[in-house]
C-alpha cells in the first residue's frame, strides 16, 4: 500500500536521492538503510519505500511512522485490493482488463488501485462477485461427449465386411458420431491398420 500523499521510491530512486549509483549504495549503505527503513506494506518486486522515511534516514533524522488511518486515495496492489473486495488478486486483474473495475495506474512496473475502487468492487452483488479467495470448483464442467474410439470404428468396418451394414465412409462416421470429417478419416485409417 502506498499511503495517499506519500510518494514511493524504489531502490534506484533511493540511491539517486543519496547521490550515489545503485551499485555503490548496495555495497556501502544498503544494509544500514534496510535496517532502518521498512518497505511499504504489500510492495514486492520491486520493494518500495516511503519518500519521507527515506529522506529522514538519509539526513540522519528519526524515521517517521506511516499513517495508520485508511484513506480512499491510498494505492493498493492487486492482492490488497482483492482482500478488501473479497476476491482473488487474479479477479482484480481480470476485472481491470474487462472494464469491471478501473484499469488502475502503473507505478514502478506494477498496477495499483485506490482503496475507493476496491471498496466499490466489494459492494458488487454476490452472484457477480467473481472468484473468492479459497473457492474451489465443486461442480465439474460440462463436457462434450467423447467421440468414437478406434475400436468402435473397427467394429463398424467389421460389420460392413460381414454385410451387416453399408460401406463405412468418413462422411457417414462423421455424421454418426458428430465429429469432423477429418477426424473420421483418421479414425478409419487407424482402425484399418490396427484392426485388420
Amino acid at each position: 500500500m502506498i499511503p495517499h500523499g506519500r510518494p514511493a521510491l524504489d531502490i534506484d530512486s533511493v540511491a539517486q536521492r543519496a547521490g550515489v549509483s545503485r551499485s555503490t549504495f548496495e555495497r556501502h549503505r544498503a544494509a544500514a538503510f534496510r535496517a532502518a527503513v521498512t518497505p511499504l506494506p504489500g510492495s514486492k518486486r520491486p520493494l518500495l519505500y516511503d519518500a519521507a522515511q527515506v529522506d529522514a534516514h538519509l539526513s540522519g533524522k528519526p524515521v517517521p511512522a506511516l499513517p495508520t488511518e485508511p484513506d480512499p486515495s491510498d494505492l493498493l496492489t492487486d492482492a490488497e485490493a482483492g482482500a478488501i473486495a473479497g476476491v482473488t488478486a487474479s479477479t482484480i486483474r481480470s476485472d481491470a482488463a474487462t472494464g469491471l473495475i478501473a484499469p488502475g495506474r502503473e507505478l514502478y512496473g506494477r498496477r495499483w488501485w485506490t482503496r475507493a475502487e476496491a471498496d466499490a468492487r466489494a459492494t458488487r452483488k454476490t452472484e457477480f462477485k467473481g472468484r473468492t479467495p479459497g473457492a474451489r470448483d465443486t461442480t465439474p464442467r460440462s463436457r462434450r461427449p467423447k467421440g468414437p474410439t478406434v475400436d468402435q470404428v473397427a467394429a463398424e468396418l467389421h460389420r460392413a465386411a460381414a454385410g451387416d451394414r453399408g460401406p463405412v465412409t468418413a462422411v457417414g462416421i462423421a455424421m454418426q458420431y458428430d465429429v469432423s470429417t477429418r477426424t473420421a478419416q483418421r479414425l478409419i485409417a487407424k482402425a484399418r491398420t490396427t484392426h485388420p
